[in-house]
């Protein structure tokens, strides 16, 4: 029996997003702790949030980049999250220590295969995102999913120009543990189109149905 594909909805930062996100039949909801960056989310709706996710039981997903185990455990000391994913090159085993679920990203780049030889894919969560040299993610770019063929699927999760448009494609090809999506549910950067959210959760759940 197939695992059913899990949701993971990233990069939100407004309330009202949340809170009808939270409404869907989604596994992770994702908000990013990165300064200055479009889809920065402030600590006080990121604590509402990691709430409302408890109430759900959705798992409080916050994305760092290239920041340290310190910076990462007091922003972990004001929003009660449940993951940390770890969006640039850190060296997971130092994170390990916060006691958390963690998600390591790997970027399809020319160094792929270095990347991928520092994670153990067999122990932990690991992402594949498209990336470019302004935005380490939420590019709405989509990579060359074959790359992924000889990869294991248990910890997988894909992101990289997903959308309701082009789901089903990519779940008629691969069953992984879980897709991700942020650009893919916006109507502009950093602002959510619910519509397309629900599109997106429905065609997974569909497909999960078979």
């Amino acid at each position: 029996m197939c695992m059913k594909v899990k949701i993971k909805l990233c990069g939100f930062k407004n309330i009202e997003d949340i809170i009808f996100a939270s409404s869907l039949n989604i596994d992770y909801l994702g908000m990013i702790f990165v300064k200055d960056m479009p889809r920065s989310i402030n600590i006080k709706t990121a604590c509402r949030a990691a709430d409302i996710c408890k109430s759900k039981n959705i798992k409080s997903t916050g994305v760092f980049l290239n920041q340290s185990k310190d910076e990462v455990s007091e922003i972990l000391n004001q929003v009660d999250l449940d993951v940390i994913q770890l969006h640039g090159s850190e060296d997971i085993h130092e994170y390990s220590c916060l006691k958390k679920e963690i998600i390591k990203t790997i970027h399809v780049s020319k160094d792929l295969p270095a990347q991928l030889s520092n994670i153990n894919l067999e122990k932990y969560n690991y992402l594949i995102d498209a990336t470019d040299k302004h935005m380490r993610g939420g590019t709405g770019e989509v990579f060359d999913w074959d790359i992924m063929s000889d990869m294991p699927y248990d910890k997988l999760f894909i992101a990289g120009g997903l959308k309701a448009d082009n789901i089903l494609d990519l779940l008629n090809k691969f069953s992984p543990h879980c897709v991700d999506v942020s650009s893919g549910i916006e109507r502009k950067v950093g602002y959510k189109d619910h519509k397309l959210m629900s599109d997106f959760v429905h065609k997974i759940n569909t497909f999960n149905e078979k």
